[in-house]
């Protein structure tokens, strides 16, 4: 039986064994992905899902600019954007300030638009060629 004094402990260890603490494999990694008005959502959710696939234990958040403090912060440039047409590239910041970029990316569909496919695609191989800090 657990006394009002053992109480606090326990939820501690409970605690730890919901959230996958440090003390049980390492801290969780936060990931912000900001996604302002002009980032169309089927992107922001593709770079999402692109993120999580690379980082699956990680925190992921999807902010409309500044939001709280997160290990790593993202951000999508667009550089061209038709209805055929995509490229742009990725910057990041650490939480300890290093900065950076992915290389810029481009993808084209010949006969058609761009599908939610081809954004995917397009999102996996910019995730999939940066160089991130974690």
């Amino acid at each position: 039986m657990i006394s009002p004094g053992n109480l606090s402990g326990c939820s501690a260890v409970i605690w730890l064994l919901v959230t996958g603490s440090a003390a049980l494999g390492g801290p969780v990694q936060t990931i912000q992905l900001q996604c302002g008005k002009a980032l169309q959502q089927p992107l922001c959710d593709a770079l999402a899902g692109a993120l999580s696939e690379r980082f699956p234990g990680a925190e992921m958040s999807a902010a409309d600019g500044q939001a709280g403090p997160a290990d790593l912060t993202l951000r999508y440039v667009g550089q061209s954007r038709a209805a055929d047409w995509i490229s742009g590239y990725l910057e990041w910041q650490h939480r300890d300030g290093r900065t950076g970029q992915s290389p810029a990316i481009e993808q084209s569909v010949m006969d058609g638009q761009l599908t939610a496919d081809s954004i995917a695609d397009f999102a996996g191989h910019l995730v999939g060629q940066t160089k991130f800090p974690l």
